[in-house]
């Protein structure tokens, strides 16, 4: 077939052009309280780059006899987020950064080794749910007026690396800025789909099932149980028959 431009151009407006790089916002909600005059949606204003983490997943090869080798997928990576911040001239974006950090760790030594800072002794670690926050990234569309964007939210987010400040005296028309790196422990993306939280009673048994019910019976035989009373007899009994009796579903559903 022969290229056609004004069919390439169609396809691609059809789905409203190429989407731009420049086009984002990023909101921290409920940051933790530090010792700045600038606050969590200040930082929206002076977040000049940031990358959406993208997905790995993490497999395993099965090599057999005569075949090709097989992957096999076993888990799932998180991969880290990096923005980079502007600083302005007060130094409140990079007080109100370090100021994050320090609820993280406590790398401050000034008032002495045994000086506390909010409870939190020399490099000690503060409790996750104080120091770390929801962080939104939005992707807007060239169209709809801001309206239109592709969302990613992490949660539990909190600051793991911040970057050192280039100082030089030829950069006088070049403001300032930090990189900053962040972890998170969950991930959500406009486009995946919402799972369904009984989903699984609908379906057969799976081989992580089979597997527990092994492991139950296992146990109950490696270990040499003793019951401490009749009551706990026959519960052990109940808990083995059931896991007999799953195994043979699983198997007369081939």
């Amino acid at each position: 077939m022969a290229f056609n431009i004004n069919e390439f151009k169609s396809n691609v407006n059809k789905f409203g052009g190429y989407a731009h790089p420049g086009l984002f916002q990023v909101i921290f909600t409920n940051t933790p309280p530090v010792s700045s005059t600038a606050e969590a949606r200040d930082l929206s204003f002076f977040c000049t780059a940031v990358n959406t983490p993208g997905m790995q997943v993490n497999t395993v090869t099965y090599e057999a006899v005569a075949q090709r080798p097989k992957a096999f997928p076993m888990s799932m990576n998180s991969e880290p987020v990096n923005a980079i911040f502007m600083l302005d001239s007060n130094h409140q974006i990079l007080s109100f950064l370090h100021g994050w950090m320090q609820k993280v760790i406590n790398y401050s030594t000034v008032g002495g080794n045994f000086a506390e800072i909010d409870e939190q002794l020399p490099y000690e670690m503060g409790y996750k749910d104080e120091y770390s926050c929801r962080m939104t990234i939005r992707h807007f569309s060239t169209h709809g007026n801001g309206s239109t964007y592709y969302e990613t939210i992490l949660d539990n987010v909190f600051p793991v690396a911040i970057g050192d400040v280039e100082l030089d005296w030829s950069q006088k028309d070049t403001p300032a800025s930090v990189a900053v790196g962040f972890s998170y422990d969950r991930i959500q993306y406009s486009g995946e789909r919402a799972g369904i939280p009984t989903s699984r009673l609908n379906r057969g048994l799976g081989l992580l099932d089979l597997i527990t019910t092994i492991g139950i019976i296992s146990q109950t035989f490696d270990l040499g149980f003793r019951p401490q009373s009749v009551q706990d007899a026959v519960n052990k009994f109940t808990s083995v028959k059931n896991a007999f009796d799953t195994i043979g579903d699983f198997f007369r559903s081939f």
